[in-house]
């Protein structure tokens, strides 16, 4: 289904027009109920929204702090490092700040740390790696993060909405387009006083005896053995030096 489409068939089902129910006010319900959507859709497939991303490692005497983009760090699911190019990657674990208390200091991180069970501090939109020394290596930095589906910038084009956008954005599965635009009708007809018809009332139940059509849907899609896992480039850390780390 593409956005026109969903807009269509919105439209159709809360019986207006682009004059009634215009496409911006359409859009912001769009875009909220996909992410509700969404979220149930990683409780039953928690996998389903990952992104797999590199960036390269530079030596430690130069930086250990890298800075990303918030929406990254922020759901920042693991950290892997490879300390030589044809090593394998090994899983840093977080560690508080509070539990490590040295100073942020070269010498000192690399005896209290090795290569071999490094750790990582996350503060805001960085993450700051302990460890023994560090070499420059392509690709040491391998990240996995949640990504949900974009947000859709408009209601029109010839797209369908299960295409991924870009290698680090997900599209929306099809199996819920026509849910999406069920549960916009709802929240619309909620908003006017307006009764729903037969299909709306069977979006959702907590009947477990008589599920709705919502819970037949994310059951049916956990059976899928399809876990989109997009591999993606992550922009450079523009952070400098292993002293300027905010406290």
């Amino acid at each position: 289904m593409t956005g026109t489409v969903l807009a269509t068939l919105i439209r159709y089902d809360t019986k207006t027009n682009s004059t009634t129910f215009t496409d911006a006010d359409m859009l912001v319900l769009v875009n909220l109920f996909k992410d509700e959507i969404a979220g149930l859709i990683q409780q039953v497939r928690p996998e389903i929204w990952n992104i797999i991303a590199y960036d390269n490692l530079v030596a430690s005497s130069t930086r250990r702090r890298y800075a990303y983009p918030e929406d990254v760090m922020n759901r920042l699911i693991g950290l892997e490092l490879k300390f030589t190019a044809t090593g394998d990657y090994v899983l840093a674990k977080p560690i508080s700040r509070k539990h490590y208390l040295d100073a942020l200091q070269e010498d000192i991180i690399v005896d209290n740390f090795d290569n071999l069970a490094p750790r990582y501090i996350h503060q805001r939109k960085s993450f700051y790696i302990l460890s023994g020394t560090i070499i420059a290596v392509t690709s040491g930095i391998k990240l996995t993060y949640d990504s949900f589906p974009a947000d859709l910038a408009n209601l029109t084009g010839s797209t369908d909405l299960s295409i991924d956008p870009s290698t680090t954005t997900h599209g929306f599965p099809r199996e819920f387009h026509e849910l999406l635009a069920r549960r916009v009708s709802i929240a619309y007809k909620d908003r006017n006083g307006l009764s729903l018809n037969t299909r709306e009332q069977r979006y959702s139940s907590n009947d477990i005896d008589k599920p709705g059509d919502l819970e037949v849907a994310l059951k049916n899609f956990s059976y899928n053995n399809l876990d989109q896992s997009i591999i993606g480039e992550l922009p450079g850390s523009n952070e400098t030096g292993d002293d300027g780390f905010e406290q």
